[in-house]
Parts: C-alpha cells; structure tokens; sequence
C-alpha cells in the first residue's frame, strides 16, 4: 500500500485536483484507492454530496472517537473517501493536546488498513497538527505547484520548511515528483517558468498539467475530469502523471 502526501503550503496550486483526478485515474485501472482529505475546506470530500456523507469524519477518527473503517465511504467504483468538515480544527488542537500519541493516530489506523493500493492524503495549505499526522502516515510526497511568479523560490522554501519538519518528526518520505499546474502556451512566461523550474528540481519535475477550465468546472459539480469530459486536455495530463505513478519513479 503507498501512502501519499499530495502536499504545497499555499494556496489554490492544484493540491485536490491532483488528489481527486489521480485517485480516479488509479481506481479505473483496477487499483483501489483511498483519499484522506485534510482539509477543514472539505473540497476533496466534494465527491461525495454533503447530504450523502458519512456523518462520521477525519475529525472523529483524529480525536480517537470511531474507527477509520467507520468513516470510509466508496465514492466510485475502487475509489473510497474519508471526508473532512468544519471541525476538523479540534481535531488538531486534540492531536497537539495529546502529544506523540495524537499525532500517531492517523499512521497508526493507515497501517492497519486492509486491501487498498493507493492511500492519498490531500492536505490544508494551512500547516498545523493535521498536516504534520498526515505526514507521518505517508511514504511518499506529491508537489503541485502553480506556474506562476517565483515558483522557484517559492519551493525552495516550502522543501525548506519539510525537511525541517521531517526532521523534527524523526520521519523520511521520498518525493516522488513535483506537478507544475496551468501550463498555458498562448503565454510564453508560463514556459519559462516551467523552464526555471526544470534547472533547479531536474528530473524532480514531472509532466505539467495545462490549463484547461474542465478541471474548475468538473470540481464545482463534484465531478473528475474524467467523469466531466473525457477528452479534455487535462485528462491527457493525468493520464501521464498516473503512468508516472505506477512507475514509481521515486527520488529522495
């Protein structure tokens, strides 16, 4: 079972799609996937109408209220949710409350977890306890990052930030690929951006997802890209990024 961070600390850079569209892309290949969404904005959990979600969440699992078996709900075929909600904040102040025992919880219910391939952990761009559980859980980490101004800088300084964090943790992850999101080649700036990247993370970069408003528009109606338009650039993109996937291409 792999177990991954899709992770970025910041905002609106890609963290869910890739989450959501990976995870389906996987599941319709036969791999049963799971995803964790560790965020209190709950859009991962979009796959699922509000109405129809299990009333038991992450929260419930983090402050050590019900099982994880509790909250999973298939969402697809192959495809399974742990959803979050509004109060995922207490759960985090729990998991800080409570101490190493808290912040194991989450790794701990992984581990014990029978029959899955995939586990994906879209996380907060918010970092707090959650983020730092959810890290533990993993064994691997997923970068998007947005083609926009400084992304390199910007990265820098978020692997920065992780390898303190892992440090802290005493925990080790590979990452297995960083995403850049919203290569729109009607604007040059957007390659040489792409291009800055490349030079610093080297074989780290993985094939970028264009922009491409079925990504915006399948997440608003609780959809994939797949399942909202399957011929759509962006299908063709995380149709890569899922070939890259069962390569396990893995860099440390």
């Amino acid at each position: 079972m792999r177990r991954i961070s899709v992770l970025n600390f910041k905002g609106g850079v890609g963290k869910t799609s890739l989450t959501t569209n990976l995870a389906y892309s996987l599941s319709s290949r036969g791999h049963k996937t799971l995803i964790v969404d560790c965020d209190m904005q709950a859009n991962a959990s979009g796959l699922i109408p509000k109405d129809q979600r299990l009333p038991i969440t992450l929260t419930h699992v983090l402050r050590g209220e019900n099982d994880l078996n509790e909250a999973i709900q298939k969402a697809r075929e192959n495809l399974y949710l742990v959803a979050s909600d509004r109060n995922l904040n207490q759960a985090a102040n729990y998991i800080v409350t409570v101490g190493l025992r808290g912040y194991n919880t989450l790794k701990n219910a992984i581990k014990k977890l029978d029959g899955f391939d995939f586990v994906f952990f879209d996380h907060s761009p918010s970092y707090n306890a959650i983020s730092e559980s959810a890290i533990l859980a993993s064994t691997e980490i997923l970068i998007p990052c947005e083609l926009a101004p400084y992304p390199v800088e910007g990265l820098l300084d978020m692997i920065q930030k992780l390898d303190e964090t892992l440090a802290e943790l005493e925990h080790e992850v590979d990452i297995t690929g960083i995403i850049p999101f919203k290569l729109d080649k009607r604007y040059a700036i957007t390659e040489i951006y792409l291009t800055d990247l490349k030079k610093t993370f080297n074989e780290q970069i993985k094939n970028p997802i264009r922009t491409d408003s079925t990504i915006t528009r399948a997440q608003s109606m609780g959809q994939t890209v797949y399942e909202y338009d399957k011929n759509s650039k962006a299908v063709e993109d995380f149709n890569i990024i899922t070939e890259m996937m069962l390569k396990k291409e893995v860099y440390t």
